[in-house]
């Protein structure tokens, strides 16, 4: 099967990316999987420090995507374009699953 675990993320929630990468990172051992994680933060900043994290635990077979929005927008709209971009992803890459 190939499955495709995909988030939103944002540097505020950043308190508890760490944790949930070194997580993942478990799973992918167990169960392969691609993992695509969809920044709404504004600016390019924070996929660097995501990007030491999955170093740091061995994160495989992941893309960080940055979405260059209206940094007004409340973050609930936020969310919803970065969960659009990850489905369409789901649609495009042939997956059978998408956690």
């Amino acid at each position: 099967m190939k499955i495709l675990i995909g988030t939103p993320i944002n540097e505020v929630k950043d308190y508890a990316m760490e944790r949930w990468l070194e997580n993942v990172a478990k799973l992918q051992n167990k169960y392969p999987a691609d993992l695509l994680m969809v920044d709404n933060s504004i600016d390019l900043d924070y996929i660097k420090k995501v990007e030491g994290y999955c170093a740091r635990y061995g994160v495989r077979n992941y893309r960080l995507e940055h979405l260059k929005i209206d940094p007004t927008l409340h973050s609930d709209r936020k969310v919803e374009i970065s969960q659009e971009t990850i489905r369409q992803e789901v649609l495009a890459g042939s997956y059978d699953g998408w956690f």
